[in-house]
């Protein structure tokens, strides 16, 4: 029904840390235990997608001193695999929450419509710009052949036979400078 949520509450201390350098120290932490509602995260793969609530349980929440908080937690952190929770538990959650079925199909439903939708726009964006390279090609082959365009290396042909070898050399050392 709720989730935990470890936070410090007190005001940072900016004097002297207890490792001797300057920076900001905390002496508490409050913990919360938030509720678990419905949510409307598209990325989960399947079931229903979990939120927290923005009101907690006052009466499971409290407050201890960091040295506490760190004995008290385990000391080894979980890897992200670990802080995924399979569909058949995140139903019972939000069941468990007062949602119905109905509500929660409802959500799910909504929630795939609009992956579909984010993936047709993904693959229709990749074949637009796959379009869009293509018909600039084209538009520059037309170009070419009906004579309003040349190729670049004929520009730069055109432009190393009208420079003369003193002003190439200008123009060199300026662009180098």
């Amino acid at each position: 029904m709720s989730a935990r949520n470890a936070r410090s509450e007190s005001e940072p201390d900016m004097s002297m840390c207890a490792g001797g350098g300057r920076g900001v120290c905390f002496a508490s932490v409050q913990v919360r235990e938030y509720f678990r509602i419905l949510g409307d995260n598209p990325s989960v793969t399947s079931g229903p997608p979990i939120s927290l609530s923005w009101e907690y349980d006052e009466d499971l929440s409290g407050r201890c001193s960091i040295d506490e908080w760190e004995g008290m937690r385990c000391h080894e952190r979980r890897t992200r695999l670990q802080f995924r929770v399979p569909e058949e538990v995140r139903m019972d959650w939000v069941l468990d929450a007062g949602y119905s079925p109905d509500q929660v199909r409802e959500v799910v439903g909504a929630i795939e419509k609009e992956r579909r939708e984010l993936m047709s726009s993904v693959v229709k964006s990749r074949l637009q710009d796959k379009a869009d390279v293509v018909a600039e090609g084209v538009k520059k082959r037309l170009a070419r052949a009906v004579g309003k365009r040349e190729k670049s290396d004929a520009l730069y042909t055109k432009w190393v036979s009208s420079v003369g070898q003193r002003e190439k050399t200008k123009l060199l050392r300026r662009a180098t400078a």
